[in-house]
């Protein structure tokens, strides 16, 4: 009767080790994967600020309301800019924990409503930066430097 107990005492250990030693694999190939996940990070990413300003004259220039982006005059009236001057009218500060702010200066047509137009700028440019870049965005600034009246022609 207790070569019967033994035999199934080991029919019973049988399972466990296969267990144990499932187990034991699962926490190895973890391991592996943890190395692996130290492993993926290569080294730093440096965005410049002209990057980020590009980024941010072209989602401005797209929007309903802005005739453009600006740069100030002398007598400080803004100066509407052209095409490939755009990133004068941005200024973007950079700090080193991955945060950005930045200072729009735009012209609007005529006839927009200047707060709205603003907080759209504000929301549309913090989303495309965080975005495309993975920055933590913590001021956008929006200076209104005129408004262009389409002439009639």
């Amino acid at each position: 009767m207790d070569k019967k107990k033994e035999k199934k005492e080991k029919i019973e250990d049988v399972p466990t080790q296969k267990t144990e030693k499932i187990a034991e694999e699962i926490k190895k190939e973890e391991k592996k994967e943890e190395k692996v996940k130290t492993k993926e990070i290569l080294g730093e990413v440096n965005i410049v600020p002209e990057v980020i300003a590009t980024i941010i004259s072209r989602t401005v220039i797209g929007l309903p309301g802005v005739a453009g982006l600006a740069t100030r005059a002398k007598g400080g009236i803004g100066t509407l800019l052209g095409t490939k001057e755009l990133e004068k009218g941005i200024n973007v500060d950079l700090r080193e924990n991955k945060e950005v702010s930045t200072t729009i200066s735009v012209i609007l047509e005529y006839g927009s409503i200047i707060i709205d137009v603003a907080k759209e700028i504000q929301k549309k440019v913090k989303g495309e930066l965080e975005t495309k870049t993975g920055l933590k965005v913590t001021e956008v600034n929006v200076n209104i430097q005129g408004v262009h009246i389409e002439e009639k022609k």
